[in-house]
């Protein structure tokens, strides 16, 4: 994982109270082409290792969605002052699932319009939450307003081109061809979820079969839940961490280094998992005998194809394939309380690490890193920049309320 510690836990569970039960049973929308197309092609921006999409509701100008395979039903995350969406047939109810905490209050929408570019939605459901619990548009550093997943997959078979950031959507009725370098593996559809079957090889020498379910929204490489088998067990070196957000609260756990993971023919060494405390992801440890997630620190490393109408997913490795895992080396994670602008604050200080030995504090603004001004970089630069490599020296400027601090950060793994 080489997106600092903001593991964005969006596989979300509907678990819901009985009235949320009766309208999640109703009939689902459909999508299709606007077109008489084959496929239309749509470029993302690729923000923590998670896809960003265009996409409009009803009458709305375009809003910033997280396409993520981990979730079944659309959701509103924020609404800004000057969004727009004429919202049809609401009522409200509570959300619950992943993390420990409180049910969300959140408005339910039928018989909405959802679009992207040459895609059309009718007969849309949508979930507006009434609490911005993920803060997606300041760690994203962008207005972020939801997160979008089942509608597009079941819909279409979906080709992600990580490394030039294109998302392809093909007719339903298509087989795609792919190249000879491609490995294709069933994919197990049970409810909203894609499942796939792969190999971990642990610190004990044990070589285990898992079942993980495919999350495009999770930044993370992958999560094993340690109740799921008693045969998964902790890495002799862990450390406590923050995982992530779900619906209902954080979710905390370890993380610790696998001796690989392999699926087919493919296989990644030493990479970083998250082991979750079991509060919080009580309501996932049953569901279809899981044993975690998959998430796109892994996949990122292929294109990756997912035909949910032809139950297979097809992975290509791309020149990220041999890249090492690396996590939080910094020590700290950068939020932009101004989203869409090249403001960056220091959020969080990890207890024992190369931030918090150089004195780093929740609230520093970020001026300068190696000579490079702030304001001229993306998120996306600042935190290359952060997790580029061990070893990495960093001279960085700060600002500390009205005074200027000059540090100079080492980059370490601590795992």
């Amino acid at each position: 994982m080489t997106r600092l510690a903001l593991l964005l836990m969006l596989c979300l569970l509907y678990s819901c109270g009985t009235k949320a039960q009766e309208v999640l049973s109703q009939k689902r929308d459909t999508a299709y082409f606007a077109g008489k197309r084959k496929h239309v092609t749509i470029p993302f921006k690729l923000v923590h290792n998670l896809i960003i999409i265009p996409v409009k509701i009803n009458n709305s100008t375009e809003l910033n969605f997280i396409l993520d395979s981990g979730v079944k039903n659309t959701l509103i995350t924020r609404l800004y002052y000057s969004d727009s969406l004429n919202l049809n047939h609401t009522n409200k109810l509570y959300l619950n699932g992943l993390g420990t905490g409180y049910d969300i209050e959140a408005i339910h929408s039928t018989g909405n319009t959802m679009s992207l570019p040459g895609i059309r939605g009718d007969n849309h459901e949508v979930y507006v939450l009434l609490e911005d619990i993920f803060n997606l548009s300041t760690r994203m550093g962008m207005p972020m307003h939801g997160i979008i997943g089942y509608d597009i997959f079941k819909n279409f078979v979906v080709k992600i081109n990580y490394s030039s950031k294109r998302l392809t959507l093909y007719r339903p009725d298509i087989y795609v061809k792919t190249k000879k370098r491609a490995e294709e593996y069933p994919l197990h559809l049970d409810k909203s979820k894609a499942y796939i079957f792969a190999n971990i090889n642990q610190h004990n020498g044990d070589s285990l079969k898992v079942k993980l379910v495919i999350d495009t929204g999770a930044s993370h490489s992958l999560s094993l839940y340690l109740p799921s088998d008693n045969r998964i067990s902790l890495p002799p070196k862990v450390m406590e961490a923050y995982l992530g957000r779900g619906l209902n609260g954080d979710i905390n756990g370890k993380i610790g280094r696998l001796n690989s993971f392999k699926i087919g023919k493919y296989e990644l060494l030493n990479l970083p998992a998250s082991y979750p405390d079991k509060e919080a992801i009580q309501l996932a440890i049953n569901l279809s005998n899981r044993n975690g997630n998959l998430g796109s620190e892994v996949l990122k490393r292929f294109d990756v194809l997912f035909d949910y109408p032809h139950k297979r997913l097809v992975l290509i490795p791309n020149k990220k394939f041999k890249e090492p895992f690396h996590y939080n080396l910094a020590g700290f994670e950068v939020s932009t309380p101004l989203p869409g602008t090249n403001l960056y604050i220091v959020s969080n200080v990890v207890d024992n690490s190369p931030a918090k030995q150089v004195g780093l504090q929740p609230g520093d603004q970020l001026l300068l890193i190696n000579g490079k001004s702030c304001s001229d970089l993306q998120l996306t630069e600042v935190l290359e920049m952060l997790e580029s490599k061990p070893g990495r020296k960093l001279k960085m400027k700060l600002r500390r309320e009205s005074q200027e601090i000059d540090v100079n950060l080492v980059l370490q793994s601590r795992i």
